[in-house]
């Protein structure tokens, strides 16, 4: 059985260069600390780039063991203007600027040296650059350019994206006579450098692209002057007349802002971010990503609410054109991108027609949804709806309908029939209700409520430790019957009636195990028995999730459909399908869960800690969104970009986040859990009157889901509560809660919370 043991785990991070290099058998003498020295200056300069078209800093000392060893940086310039490239140290003594002159009329070609000194002793090293002379590129130039090539180019910023605003990277649009540029993933924020809408600009920095995108990376970005304007160019008769949004006449507009007019909003795809719009025989969307959007948070609510309430209308939408894997869409730079126009005129059928294609549910949930129910059409109002729904754990109050999860899965019915004039159309809906996902205590609970010889409904499993073997293991039968302690339930012992499995014979008292079986409470005379029936499994000496509920209710998703909410599950990587992106700080993998090789899952643009380092067999949790993505004539089931995993298995933990952060306001947990997480805050000093002090932590690099530690009790035999800081690891006990006063809510772990271990981070 898993015991909570408050531990005190004293680690020193070394974080200067090279110390983590350092093993005890090595010798020490300062020869050889002047050799370590040299090797990791070195190691961190000889592949970068030969051409340094702006300005870049270098380190000023390397710090081996506890010696500090000051780097000496020299230019000599060979070719073209001898003061063009100048060393200039910092003044907090830690780096050294190497100044280049960015607008050389000719090519620069120097040498950088470095040297490392220990008392007579030296060593070093030089790099041939060179800075390439100064000249704003055509867009034809630009676009003609190759991986990696350096890039000048000069325009009117047409739209900003900043981490200032929620965004993930700090970018740029802008678009000269020619064409458009995106300028992706900037050191600094354009905003707070003080970058704005119509600023005629050069940039400078490397080619690249992705996805069918043109990039402009690693930029530096030079305000010429402010207060221009940009026509957008007008695509509504390109659009037209093309026959696939990969058509070369839409997507050579990439990167520039356009205009479309007279399109009709046609509907969206909230999980994708896809916000409709049709004209002619094509659909296309604006797109509003959740990592590089123009719109801050107020204007991406105010612009969905805006197209949800406009379904239907005419309207003329603004942008910035973008491609991906080839295809045309636009991007948003201003709340106002789309300016409705009206409705146009359409017949009862064509009313009834439009109004069904907004009606959607997904084929299936997992946990307790709402639907609006309306009476009329959202866009056309004249269209009447009346509801039909049939279901065990339904209700319907005032136009919503609440789907309860059951014990059993079960399939709830929904019908809709509208009528418009003489016009009628019937839409029915099937909706596959997945029963809940029970914690083992909830289980044991359940079935110690059971009357005599009734089961718990469908297969349950259960992780617990054998106090007892009742019956040995019989070679005739391939069997042996065990009890078990689930959960720390010593008052609640699980018998497991002649169990099989490949452990079967190999079982003793104090073992772990995983058993999957039905449950029933057996009773023979005035005994009563809560018991995994025969023909029950032990699976592992390890804890084995049921992750059968989520997986088959993925591969259940329709087209394009995402599963309600947000799913857990860990797994094994089966394969390595795109390599970690240093730019993107993102992989994407695939990963099996243990029984279910037939279900992989793909997780798409995974992020989170130590997610560069993943290999094939890791074990690895992920949390996210699933879809059924479907391109062409493949499916793939996946967790759809934006998704966050850790290596490990920490299903548990994951699912306890997702529990918590359902809870309605006010509500409680009815049980007390135990998370592991690094400090992120220290809300309220320690108390040393009341022995406790209030933490936030993150669990296991969740980012999204934080859980303050209200409060939070510390034995000042064990610990020393003044003295937790952020970075601090922490195990915490308690119960979570969702605390809301006013309009903040808190998810939090309520008043007496408990330490019980901490890894200090030094």
């Amino acid at each position: 059985m898993k015991r909570i043991i408050a531990l005190i785990i004293a680690v020193v991070l070394v974080v200067m260069a090279l110390a983590s290099c350092q093993s005890s058998d090595q010798p020490k003498d300062g020869s050889d600390r002047l050799q370590k020295a040299f090797d990791y200056v070195a190691a961190m300069y000889k592949d970068k780039p030969e051409e340094t078209p702006s300005d870049y800093e270098v380190i000023a000392t390397a710090m081996v063991e506890d010696e500090k060893f000051p780097i000496k940086w020299e230019v000599v310039v060979t070719e073209g203007n001898p003061e063009g490239v100048k060393v200039i140290p910092a003044n907090d003594g830690k780096t050294v600027k190497i100044d280049v002159d960015e607008k050389t009329a000719t090519e620069i070609v120097y040498t950088l040296k470095f040297t490392v000194e220990k008392d007579s002793n030296k060593k070093g090293a030089e790099y041939k650059h060179k800075v390439p002379a100064f000249k704003v590129l055509s867009y034809a130039e630009y676009v003609a350019a190759a991986k990696d090539d350096t890039v000048i180019v000069r325009g009117v910023v047409t739209g900003i994206i900043s981490k200032s605003y929620g965004d993930s990277y700090n970018c740029i649009y802008l678009s000269d006579a020619e064409g458009g540029y995106y300028v992706y993933g900037m050191t600094d924020d354009p905003v707070e450098t003080g970058v704005k809408l119509g600023d005629d600009v050069i940039v400078t920095g490397k080619r690249d692209t992705y996805s069918g995108t043109y990039e402009i990376v690693q930029a530096s970005v030079e305000v010429v002057s402010s207060g221009h304007t940009v026509t957008p160019t007008d695509l509504t008769e390109t659009f037209k007349a093309a026959t696939s949004l990969k058509d070369e006449s839409l997507a050579s507009k990439q990167s520039a802002l356009v205009t479309v007019k007279g399109v009709e909003i046609s509907g969206q795809d909230t999980g994708s971010g896809y916000y409709k719009f049709k004209l002619g025989s094509l659909e296309s969307y604006v797109r509003i990503s959740g990592s590089v959007c123009p719109l801050n948070a107020d204007e991406t609510q105010e612009f969905i609410k805006q197209h949800t309430e406009h379904f239907g209308y005419l309207a003329d939408i603004t942008g910035v054109a973008c491609v991906y894997d080839g295809a045309f869409y636009i991007t948003p730079v201003d709340v106002g991108a789309i300016q409705y126009k009206g409705l146009p005129e359409k017949s009862d059928e064509e009313k009834v027609a439009i109004e069904s294609e907004l009606i959607k549910f997904p084929s299936t949930i997992t946990e307790e949804t709402k639907f609006n129910l309306p009476d009329n059409g959202s866009t056309y109002t004249d269209v009447e709806i009346t509801w039909l729904v049939n279901g065990t754990k339904i209700d319907i109050t005032e136009n919503v309908l609440t789907i309860s999860i059951p014990d059993q899965d079960e399939v709830v019915t929904v019908k809709a029939t509208l009528v418009c004039g003489n016009a009628t159309k019937e839409l029915d809906f099937s909706i596959n209700v997945i029963a809940t996902e029970l914690t083992y205590q909830q289980i044991v609970e359940a079935a110690y409520k059971l009357g005599a010889g009734e089961f718990l409904p469908g297969t349950v499993r259960l992780f617990g430790t054998i106090t007892s073997i009742d019956t040995p293991y019989s070679e005739q039968y391939g069997n042996v019957t065990v009890t078990i302690v689930v959960a720390g339930m010593a008052d609640y012992p699980i018998m497991c009636y002649r169990m099989k499995g490949e452990l079967a014979d190999k079982l003793e008292v104090g073992m772990d195990i995983t058993v999957e079986g039905k449950i029933k409470n057996y009773v023979k005379g005035d005994a009563s028995t809560i018991e995994f029936d025969a023909g029950c499994v032990v699976l592992g000496d390890i804890e084995v999730h049921d992750q059968s509920k989520v997986l088959t209710a993925a591969y259940a998703l329709g087209a394009g459909e995402f599963l309600p909410g947000t799913a857990v599950l860990t797994g094994t990587i089966k394969t390595i399908d795109t390599a970690y992106s240093e730019q993107y700080g993102n992989i994407t993998v695939t990963i099996v869960c243990p029984g279910y090789d037939d279900y992989p899952i793909m997780c798409y643009r995974l992020k989170g800690e130590d997610v560069s380092t993943l290999s094939e067999g890791d074990t690895i949790t992920v949390m996210g969104k699933i879809k059924n993505y479907v391109k062409g004539e493949t499916s793939t089931i996946e967790f759809d970009a934006g998704c966050v995993g850790c290596i490990g298995d920490y299903y548990n933990e994951a699912k306890i986040l997702l529990e918590a952060y359902r809870l309605e306001g006010g509500a409680k947990m009815n049980r007390e859990v135990t998370l592991s997480g690094k400090i992120i805050s220290v809300d309220t000093p320690y108390s040393e009157q009341y022995k406790n002090v209030t933490v936030t932590i993150v669990v296991r690099g969740f980012t999204e889901y934080p859980i303050q530690c209200f409060r939070l009790t510390i034995d000042t035999e064990v610990f020393d509560g003044a003295a937790l800081k952020v970075d601090d690891e922490i195990i915490v006990r308690g119960t979570i809660k969702n605390y809301v006063k006013g309009e903040t809510s808190t998810i939090e772990f309520d008043a007496g919370c408990q330490l019980i271990g901490l890894l200090i981070a030094e």
